[in-house]
């Protein structure tokens, strides 16, 4: 049976560090979902830069229709987090900033909702994508932006958490349990050493 990581202990520990003055939200988003069986067929397996046309219902009252591909998985050094949190709980954990581009098909506004994109890591448990506020501006991950009207476009980078030292297996798009998800793999990008980007840093521009 497949873990669906809400991470709440994850939630209280990236409290607000980065100071008393900012508004900070960090915290895994969710959305209350129904799967609708148009689209892009369940079970799909694509590759990093293709697109799949997901469609589900966020609400009763909302159809959400998207063309949505997953452009590039890059880890990122525990540091990226620096400064956001005290808590030693998320030193084993892993970010991973993921690139998506979307297209709003459909025929509703989508302002505000959050897509079921999970990360899928390799011990089989799926984490939800983190808002981080105030000024976090290495990714700014988040819910669709507002207003999100049918034919908007736009990209996104969407931080993920794989806890414990685990690493990402694939992102998949899946609203409610027991769908067959739809899913992308390919090669994740590394974080880059220490060394590396000192290095760089010392170079002369000109």
């Amino acid at each position: 049976m497949r873990t669906l990581l809400l991470t709440t202990a994850l939630a209280l520990s990236l409290s607000g560090c980065a100071g008393s003055d900012q508004d900070l939200e960090t915290e895994p988003t969710g959305a209350v979902t129904t799967a609708v069986d148009v689209g892009t067929a369940p079970g799909t397996e694509l590759a990093y830069g293709e697109s799949a046309t997901l469609v589900w219902k966020p609400t009763a009252d909302v159809s959400g229709e998207l063309e949505l591909s997953v452009d590039a998985v890059a880890e990122q050094r525990a540091s990226v987090l620096d400064g956001w949190t005290r808590d030693e709980a998320l030193v084993a954990a892993r970010p991973y900033f993921v690139s998506v581009s979307l297209t709003n098909t459909g025929e509703s506004d989508l302002a505000g909702q959050v897509v079921p994109l999970y990360l899928r890591d390799d011990r089989d448990r799926l984490g939800a994508p983190w808002t981080l506020g105030g000024d976090f501006e290495a990714c700014q991950s988040g819910p669709l932006t507002t207003p999100f009207a049918p034919g908007d476009s736009t990209t996104m980078c969407l931080v993920y958490l794989a806890p414990d030292g685990a690493r990402v297996e694939d992102v998949v798009f899946e609203p409610t349990e027991g769908y067959d998800p739809i899913s992308w793999t390919g090669e994740v990008g590394r974080p880059k050493a220490d060394s590396d980007r000192s290095r760089k840093s010392r170079e002369p521009r000109g």
